[in-house]
């Protein structure tokens, strides 16, 4: 007998994308949004708190402690969610051409 391989269509995908460009992370937001809706239909998207990370330096080795630098970076967030049956071939192929300053995550 043969099997043929498969993936079984889940339900509430959900897609997390963080980055510290936030001019790119609206551009795939909105390629994203054109795509899934053709796609699925049913998305929805939400933007989640930013993420702020301080690292604080010394200016001197030795003995200055009051001379210090501060650095900070900044991680915006959103969160799509897909609510009806998806293969997951699908999604893989639309993530194939995403920037390289994104981060991807997908939660099933």
């Amino acid at each position: 007998m043969k099997f043929l391989n498969k993936q079984k269509s889940t339900f509430n995908v959900q897609i997390k994308l963080k980055s510290v460009y936030k001019e790119s992370l609206l551009l795939y937001i909105q390629f994203l949004k054109f795509f899934l809706t053709k796609l699925f239909g049913n998305i929805s998207i939400f933007t989640l708190p930013k993420i702020r990370k301080r690292i604080t330096l010394l200016k001197s080795p030795h003995v200055n402690k009051t001379a210090k630098e501060q650095f900070e970076i900044v991680y915006y967030q959103t969160l799509i969610t897909i609510k009806e049956p998806v293969e997951l071939k699908k999604i893989k192929y639309l993530f194939l051409n995403k920037p390289k300053s994104i981060q991807l995550k997908i939660k099933l």
